[in-house]
């Protein structure tokens, strides 16, 4: 990962990839979850942003690393940022499961049913749609809320802390 991206650090450039697309597929996935329609129609989309918001989240964690390395050997303080960091990245990969796996059983859970020969005797007496999605919910809550916590540690880390640190390249 290159730590400067037109002369500028990579992080920051690269991080607004996942502030953006991470809480906008946990509240898509939470606003049209309940409707039957909604979810045939948008959980496609929802699963590609949040898989995009998950990619940058990693490439955040990539690129942070290298500017923490810089902000520490000219001696300031990261603070807890990388640890909420580091939380979130784990936060949006487990919405982005979440998603795929809605989608997956939204499309595809009626021919997954017949493959495991799971009859109507079988099934479960509630709609298992609804069912995903309500356990989906907390994990799309977690996703939003780790994602503003580091966000914020993060702008405040650079407002009021670091300053201006250009990270050198490495070799």
């Amino acid at each position: 990962m290159p730590t400067t991206i037109f002369g500028l650090p990579s992080h920051p450039l690269v991080v607004h990839v996942a502030v953006v697309l991470v809480p906008l597929a946990a509240l898509s996935l939470i606003g049209v979850g309940w409707n039957a329609r909604w979810r045939r129609r948008f959980y496609l989309p929802i699963m590609l942003v949040s898989l995009g918001g998950a990619a940058g989240s990693f490439l955040a964690k990539q690129s942070g690393s290298a500017l923490r390395r810089a902000l520490r050997d000219a001696g300031k303080q990261v603070g807890s940022h990388p640890q909420q960091g580091n939380i979130a990245l784990v936060a949006s990969g487990l919405l982005a499961m979440a998603c795929v796996a809605l989608y997956v059983y939204e499309e595809h859970g009626e021919r997954l049913r017949a493959q495991f020969g799971i009859t109507d005797r079988f099934r479960l007496p509630f709609d298992e749609n609804m069912t995903l999605y309500a356990l989906a919910i907390p994990v799309a809550l977690l996703a939003l809320v780790t994602m503003v916590l580091a966000g914020h540690s993060g702008a405040t880390l650079v407002w009021k802390t670091a300053g201006s640190i250009t990270p050198t390249p490495t070799p």
